[in-house]
């Protein structure tokens, strides 16, 4: 691969990488997984941005602007409450039944 090949690679990287990052900021409620996977990205997301050349992205400009991502990723990560997948309870066949059975009869009244 020659160096400009890495180097349009690594910006493309970083774009993908910015984009995941803008859904886990846009995510409302976030699971444990996903803050760990946003926290690895924002890792590769600060060593590439460290890495690129700006000549391939369109000017300094454009990475002057992207500096401000990992800042806004770190805050969420801070203040995001974890919420764990919730547990699935199994409800046995025989208490289905009970509880059907155990329920009061509605009787009419008549008039």
């Amino acid at each position: 691969m020659s160096a400009k090949e890495t180097a349009l690679a690594k910006v493309q990287d970083l774009y993908l990488i910015q984009c995941e990052l803008w859904n886990f900021l846009d995510a409302e409620q976030v699971d444990a997984e996903r803050m760990k996977t946003a926290e690895k990205m924002l890792r590769d997301f600060r060593r590439l941005l460290k890495e690129v050349d700006w000549h391939y992205m369109g000017g300094e400009d454009v990475l002057q602007s992207m500096s401000w991502i990992p800042q806004e990723v770190s805050q969420k990560l801070k203040r995001a409450p974890v919420r764990s997948a919730p547990a699935k309870v199994a409800v046995r066949a025989d208490k289905k039944e009970e509880s059907k059975k155990t329920k009061p009869a509605v009787r009419r009244l008549k008039n």
